[in-house]
């Protein structure tokens, strides 16, 4: 599954498709750094797409099994040949001290 490969669905449509039955199956495709989801329906497959347009990546299975089974799709199949281990993001060792920083303030203030 490249970018340009499929045409791509919104997570509205697709929820929407859920609901209504319509889809007839959905594929976890594994990608660098993460998992892609297709979905087959009206005898068409699409790729799940970010609010942005673009592809939407989930970091890992524990993160996209949880998104297909709240839609109601509790069968899928995986597809990891093309996954590869990485980081969807860049690290932002800044935010992870701002955060450091608030949860030790906030444990302090609850101990006075």
């Amino acid at each position: 599954m490249t970018d340009s490969a499929l045409e791509t669905i919104s997570h509205q449509t697709l929820k929407e498709l859920a609901k209504a039955g319509s889809v007839r199956g959905a594929c976890l495709v594994g990608r660098r750094g993460g998992f892609g989801v297709v979905v087959r329906y009206a005898g068409v497959e699409r790729a799940l797409s970010s609010t942005r347009g673009q592809v939407r990546l989930f970091a890992s299975l524990d993160t996209a099994v949880p998104y297909l089974k709240q839609l109601g799709l509790d069968r899928f199949e995986v597809d990891a040949t093309g996954y590869e281990p990485g980081r969807l993001r860049k690290p932002r060792p800044d935010r992870a001290e701002a955060l450091r920083k608030t949860r030790t303030r906030l444990k302090q203030e609850q101990l006075i």
